[in-house]
């Protein structure tokens, strides 16, 4: 299998939910997350790519996983799991501009007291 295979057969509904959902989701963001570690956070382009990035990941996992979520013997978990990618879908660019003006961070210190 090619690397190119294995990211254009998720996007094509041609791999198991449990496969994208375990490999690409879990390992894939633990993946990120490590990479995450290596970024110099004083360093803001370097951070600001590494968040486009973390989102560009995040629409492509969370579109395999509706994609694939047809392959689930369950139409009730395919249901849930379409209706949960759509959701995300709609979710990301909140936090993403959240994140992005700063604004999710004022939220974060208010909520914890620090200010």
């Amino acid at each position: 299998m090619s690397i190119w295979t294995a990211i254009k057969d998720p996007l094509q509904g041609k791999t198991s939910l449990a496969k994208v959902f375990w490999l690409y989701g879990l390992v894939g963001s633990i993946l990120l997350s490590a990479i995450g570690l290596a970024v110099d956070p004083g360093n803001e382009f370097a951070m600001r790519v590494y968040i486009v990035f973390g989102l560009l990941f995040s629409v492509y996992v969370t579109v395999a996983t509706y994609q694939c979520a047809g392959n689930c013997e369950s139409k009730f978990l395919a249901r849930f799991v379409r209706l949960s990618a759509i959701i995300s879908l709609l979710a990301l660019p909140v936090f993403a501009y959240l994140e992005f003006t700063g604004a999710l961070d004022l939220a974060l210190k208010s909520v914890s007291g620090e200010l």
